[in-house]
């Protein structure tokens, strides 16, 4: 266990005091789920978003295949943008 101090407003206080006689329990023991709870809710929050952005991503894959690979792409743009300047220094 790792000791750690908090402060905890008036009605904070009472209400973990009452949750915690309502279990048999202690406010720390109460404090402790509480905090595990929201760490596991983050959890699942940060899981549910990867997997949503892995879906957007997977269905986003190939909508376009006429674009060139990569670096041949932007080569081929490039080479369009000059090509285009090269007409307005004439």
């Amino acid at each position: 266990m790792h000791r750690t101090q908090i402060y905890l407003d008036q009605d904070q206080a009472a209400r973990l005091d009452e949750r915690a006689a309502a279990e048999g329990t202690s406010r720390s023991t109460v404090i402790r789920r509480a905090v595990d709870a929201y760490l596991e809710q983050e959890d699942r929050d940060t899981a549910a978003w990867q997997a949503q952005w892995r879906k957007a991503l997977e269905g986003s894959a190939g909508v376009a295949p006429y674009l060139g690979e990569g670096s041949e792409y932007v080569e081929d743009i490039r080479r369009a943008d000059a090509e285009r300047l090269s007409r307005f220094e004439d």
